[in-house]
Order: structure tokens, then C-alpha cells, then sequence
């Protein structure tokens, strides 16, 4: 027999052929009872009410219109046909009114609308909860903070640098780390109280740069300081190497967070690129929903709207050109190795959001077999094809002037006018 399931504010309903309703389920009439259950349907978990009316149905073909429904029945072992435009279950909803106050559930059309617009704000507050709850928008907050750091981290380096230069030249030179510069000013302040044990032992110089940087105290171009404003100095260092240690702390918890989040594009990429991944396409769905060739050029718009707009060559990777296999393969074998990564992203991307098993080690392997298989098949750098000439200008009549040798001079008839 075929049925037609769908579920409204106050319950499933099963309907026939001709929209009878067949059985019917109530829920409670609490709206944040009724949000709270129509909430767990988004998430793929039925309400008792939806198990009992089904238990009575399960040799029939059910046809529904809800992709969250079919879901849930198909992986309940249910027959399940799925109409998105099915006008028996669209004519039901759109008499509800009428069927509410048969069964006598509501009294008068008023008070359904009251319960309704009651459970429709509580469900949008649960779905918003349910939305908050995804870690995978933490992920995205996290990998924009960390740019919004290294952007800071980098202004402050960079003044502290001309701040400090003006005492200690020789070291802004020598020091290229700016974690590193920082450690050294914050600890020290005054060059000459910058030591042989703080440079090797803690900073781990060579011996040699570090018994150069120190000679280099005595016949500095650097003026001295005041104390009080080698106090700020130092302040402004501190607060620098603050900076770079809260970095590495979110960075670290953002590693372990991607490892809980989306495992299997941690197999394929480091944690760190998969995440720009997932920000860059908004959430781990809008990456599930990505097409490999999308995931491909995904950070490389602007080189996109160029071909678009003037033609140029477009772009071969994205982001995904910081994984080392790719940056540091031969440049004719990037564009197949961008298409081969890609390819196992949006795989993984997709076992992720749908909450497969953990496979990154077999993807590992399989993406570390296809790079080879690439590498082997192209050892040689194709031939560059001929460039075309450029076309000539035509020197017909009324076309361009033919072009005069460089130091001829005009002849003296060429100046006279026409009659």
C-alpha cells in the first residue's frame, strides 16, 4: 500500500490516495516541546510520536517530501519514495486549518495561529542553538583570529625594530625572527647587558654570530637610552612576545580541535590548510557541497575574474598551494597534482560532514600513491608550443603610415599643401 507521511506543528500524519487522513500521532501542545522535537528531525533523530505511527506502516511504500524525513526512514530500513512536489501532502498543509478544527485540537482559527507563531520563534531559537553548537564555525573564528594576530604581531615587530635600532642597529640586523627579537629586548633592554648564555644557550645562536653580535655592543652607530624610555621599550617587547605565545596556543588548540571536527582532511592536509579550507568556504557543509574544482582554485578569485574578464591564463591552485607536495613539485606537474588533492579533499570534506569513519590514514596513502603515479607517468617537462607572430598593420590607403627608418628626413614636398 502507498502512504504519504508528513509532519506539521502538531504531529505526523499518514494520508491516502485521496488526502484522508489515515493515522495521526499528537504531540504535546507545548511550543518549545514541539520546537525541541522538530529541532531533533534537522539533526536525523525521529520523535517517539513519528517510531509509534510507524511501527503500524512498515510493509507499506511511504512517500515523503522532506529530505531530513527520508533520511531518517531509509536508514530505519522503510520503503521510502521521495516527492519534493507531491500535491496530495501540498494540498493537506494548505487546508491544516480546517483539518485541526475537525479533529477539534484548536477551537478557532486564532488560537492555532497563536500556537503557531509561539512554536515557529522557539523552533528558530533551537535551530540557532543547534547552529552555535557546530565547532566547525569555532574553527573558522579561530583561523581569522590567527591572521588578525600575525597582522598585529607584525605592525608591533615592525616598530619595535625602529624603536630599538635607534639604541642597538647591529641586532635589528642580525635577528631577522621577530619572536626572536623580541625575546632577546624584553629579557635585556640595554645592549650591554646582552650576554654570550642568552644567545647560544636560550636563543641557540651559532657561536660564531653570537661572539660577532657581541663585539659588535662596543663600536655600535646606536645612541644610548634613557632608562625610562628603555622601560617602554622593553614594555612594548614583552607584550610582543605575548602575542606570538597566544598564537601558539591557538594554533595548538585549533590542531586538536580539526582532529575532532574533520579527521579525514587532516589525513589529506595539514590541519592548519584544511581549516583555512573550511573559512575559506564558509562552514565544513559549504565545503561538503564544494566541487573538487571548486576546492581546487578556492583563494585564487581574483586570478578567476581575470580569465573571466580579460582572457588570461586562469589559475591552476588556490590555497591549497601551501601543501608542500604541491609547492614543492615541479612546476608542470602542479595543475595534475592541484586536481589529484582536490579530488581528496572533497571526498574527505564530505566524510566528514556526514560523520563517516575515520579514514584519513587510508586517504594518506591513496592521495601519496596518485602523486607518484603523476610523477612517473610525466618525468619530462612538455614542449612549449611556438609563439604565434603578431599580425602586421595593413599600410593600405587610409589604413596606418608606413613607418620611416630611424634619421630619414622628410622631404621638402611632403610639408606642402594639397591644391
Amino acid at each position: 500500500m502507498k502512504i504519504y507521511l508528513t509532519i506539521s506543528l502538531i504531529g505526523p500524519f499518514i494520508l491516502d490516495d485521496d488526502g484522508n487522513i489515515i493515522n495521526t500521532r499528537d504531540f504535546k501542545l507545548d511550543p518549545k516541546l514541539v520546537a525541541k522535537k522538530l529541532s531533533a528531525i534537522d539533526s536525523g533523530k525521529g520523535p517517539k510520536e513519528l517510531d509509534e505511527i510507524l511501527k503500524e506502516h512498515k510493509k507499506d511504500d511511504i512517500v515523503v517530501t522532506d529530505s531530513k524525513l527520508n533520511r531518517i526512514l531509509s536508514s530505519q530500513g522503510f520503503k521510502v519514495i521521495s516527492e519534493f512536489q507531491n500535491p496530495i501532502i501540498r494540498n493537506f498543509h494548505k487546508e491544516i486549518i480546517t483539518h485541526i478544527q475537525n479533529m477539534g485540537i484548536f477551537k478557532t482559527e486564532k488560537d492555532y495561529l497563536k500556537f503557531l507563531r509561539e512554536t515557529s520563534i522557539a523552533l528558530t531559537r533551537e535551530r540557532v542553538r543547534a547552529a552555535a553548537e557546530k565547532r566547525d564555525r569555532l574553527i573558522v573564528h579561530a583561523i581569522e583570529t590567527i591572521d588578525d594576530t600575525d597582522k598585529t604581531t607584525n605592525l608591533f615587530a615592525n616598530r619595535l625594530r625602529e624603536f630599538y635600532g635607534m639604541h642597538f642597529p647591529e641586532l635589528v640586523d642580525a635577528i631577522e625572527n621577530h619572536n626572536t627579537f623580541a625575546i632577546i629586548v624584553s629579557k635585556t633592554g640595554d645592549k650591554m647587558n646582552i650576554d654570550k648564555k642568552l644567545l647560544v644557550d636560550e636563543i641557540k645562536l651559532p657561536d660564531k654570530k653570537a661572539e660577532t653580535l657581541l663585539a659588535s655592543r662596543e663600536t655600535s652607530m646606536g645612541s644610548d637610552l634613557l632608562e625610562q624610555d628603555m622601560i617602554i621599550i622593553k614594555e612594548q617587547a614583552k607584550t610582543l612576545v605575548n602575542l606570538f605565545k597566544r598564537r601558539q596556543a591557538l594554533e595548538k588548540w585549533m590542531e586538536e580541535a580539526m582532529t575532532t571536527v574533520a579527521p579525514n582532511i587532516c589525513g589529506v592536509v595539514s590541519p592548519l590548510l584544511g581549516a583555512r579550507l573550511i573559512s575559506l568556504a564558509g562552514s565544513l557543509k559549504g565545503l561538503a557541497l564544494c566541487a573538487s574544482s571548486k576546492i581546487q582554485i578556492l583563494g585564487a578569485e581574483k586570478a578567476l575574474y581575470r580569465t573571466i574578464k580579460t582572457g588570461a591564463p586562469p589559475p591552476k591552485h588556490g590555497i591549497i598551494y601551501q601543501d608542500p607536495r604541491l609547492n614543492q613539485a615541479k612546476w608542470w606537474l602542479r595543475g595534475k597534482i592541484a586536481r589529484v588533492l582536490s579530488g581528496r579533499l572533497s571526498i574527505a570534506a564530505r566524510m566528514d560532514y556526514f560523520e563517516a569513519d575515520d579514514k584519513s590514514k587510508d586517504l594518506a596513502k591513496e592521495l601519496s600513491k596518485k602523486i607518484e603515479e603523476v610523477k612517473i607517468k610525466y618525468p619530462d617537462p612538455p614542449s612549449r608550443p611556438p609563439r604565434k607572430p603578431k599580425p602586421m598593420k595593413s599600410f593600405a590607403k587610409g589604413g596606418a603610415t608606413r613607418p620611416r627608418p630611424s634619421g630619414s628626413k622628410k622631404s621638402k614636398g611632403s610639408y606642402k599643401k594639397k591644391r
